[in-house]
């Protein structure tokens, strides 16, 4: 009797019906379940049946690993998180750790030894070769596959540490990045942190500025490091918070910058894939890009900017530091919109801590639905808890509790719920999503 498609495993469901994989071949190793390899967007796959699975990118370096009913993410700067996901009540909650050097290295090996045992096999025991039945996609031949493999075997102990060193040289502190930007390339104007105070009330770095020389070299030294890796994504992220407070000929000549090495990496189409780029601002007050200098940006391909506002309540941003009014925030959104640049806002649950939380709820909505947000713009809620690494809020007033911060996230979707209407979507963020 023919397998039902509810028994299939992952690998044999990708091979028939997986469209994204434009090449791909499904290997048989005697009674075995099925390994299916595959090419997609700036990616490589390996399905060994249901698990292990692995994501490669072009480089050979492993970006996604799924063993033992966990997920594992490695960053370009060669760490690693373990992800699993956890059920607590009615919710699924993403709990992650970083690996220590000695799990790190374990796992790399055992990711490596996947594919070696993997070219091995083709050669000593020749596993039954499957082809997708879907005309539109093409067949690994042995070579290219042979190939790959090979490139994820060379990834040693000893060439990891080479990327370590090269991203350490290549970036500094890493910024908050929005949550539209969780897969752009990052590339930094402005490093740090601008007076000592950052987003949401995370850590501090020391601020410094890159100018357009040092600047190019560093968008360049990150299109080495990333390599291949670039054709997954479309977006570029600009970095930091304050990049949009440089003068407007610096910020136009950062973009001039992104679009003229960036494209480097392709040819053809994919020359033109990274398309968008994003910056992020939480200070409106002057000195701030004009509105000339935003609709410039915008045909130089600057897209969206995410507007982290943290509260409508003027005294709860004080206390992030935060000097701007309501109405530097208005303008700047105004003129952005009017630059046909896509906007986000990002707001903080629980900011005020439970003293004020009925303030922060009426002064954000009002806030917020001042703004000329259209259709595909978004209003984030992010937990201020998640950027102290703390369970306790390091301002004044009491922490709202978890059942209470649940709460006050429901408060601010229904008062922001007239957005709707606007096509605006209002949507709960976890920093734990910049992983999973």
């Amino acid at each position: 009797m023919a397998m039902s498609q509810d028994q299939r495993t992952e690998a044999e469901c990708l091979l028939k019906q997986g469209a994204l994989y434009g090449k791909r071949v499904g290997l048989r190793p005697g009674d075995q379940p099925l390994i299916f390899a595959g090419f997609k967007q700036g990616v490589f796959s390996l399905y060994f049946g249901d698990a292990p699975i692995f994501h490669f990118d072009l480089e050979g370096r492993w970006q996604h690993a799924f063993l033992r009913g966990r997920h594992y993410l490695k960053r370009l700067d060669a760490t690693i998180h373990e992800i699993d996901r956890v059920r607590e009540g009615p919710n699924l909650i993403l709990k992650r750790r970083f690996l220590d050097q000695v799990e790190a290295e374990r796992l790399d090996e055992e990711v490596r030894g996947a594919a070696t045992a993997l070219l091995k096999s083709l050669d000593e025991s020749a596993p039954r070769r499957e082809y997708p039945s879907n005309g539109t996609a093409e067949a690994i031949d042995d070579d290219e596959l042979r190939d790959v493999l090979n490139q994820i075997g060379a990834w040693s102990a000893s060439a990891w540490d080479d990327v370590r060193v090269r991203y350490r040289d290549t970036y500094g502190p890493l910024p908050f990045t929005p949550p539209e930007c969780q897969k752009a390339v990052v590339v930094q104007a402005t490093l740090g942190t601008p007076k000592g105070r950052s987003f949401g009330g995370g850590p501090a770095h020391e601020h410094s500025v890159r100018g357009l020389p040092e600047f190019e070299r560093h968008v360049r030294d990150v299109a080495e490091l990333a390599g291949r890796r670039l054709l997954q994504t479309k977006g570029v992220f600009l970095a930091g918070a304050d990049v949009l407070r440089r003068p407007g000929a610096d910020v136009l000549g950062c973009l001039e910058i992104i679009g003229r090495v960036l494209p480097l990496v392709g040819d053809g189409e994919e020359a033109d894939r990274l398309r968008d780029i994003h910056a992020f601002l939480d200070d409106f007050q002057a000195p701030v890009v004009d509105g000339e200098t935003l609709k410039a940006a915008s045909r130089l391909r600057l897209s969206r900017i995410a507007l982290g506002v943290e509260s409508g309540d003027p005294e709860i941003r004080r206390e992030y530091g935060k000097t701007w009014t309501d109405q530097d925030l208005r303008d700047f959104a105004t003129n952005a919109k009017d630059a046909e640049i896509g906007l986000s806002a990002l707001i903080l649950v629980g900011a005020g801590g439970r003293e004020r939380r009925q303030r922060h709820v009426a002064d954000t909505a009002e806030l917020i639905s001042s703004l000329p947000l259209t259709r595909g713009d978004f209003v984030f809620l992010l937990d201020e808890t998640e950027f102290t690494d703390s369970n306790s809020s390091p301002f004044a007033g009491t922490p709202l509790d978890q059942a209470e911060r649940a709460e006050q996230r429901e408060l601010l979707r229904q008062a922001l719920s007239p957005l709707r209407e606007r096509g605006v979507k209002t949507l709960p963020y976890s920093l734990a999503k910049q992983w999973a």
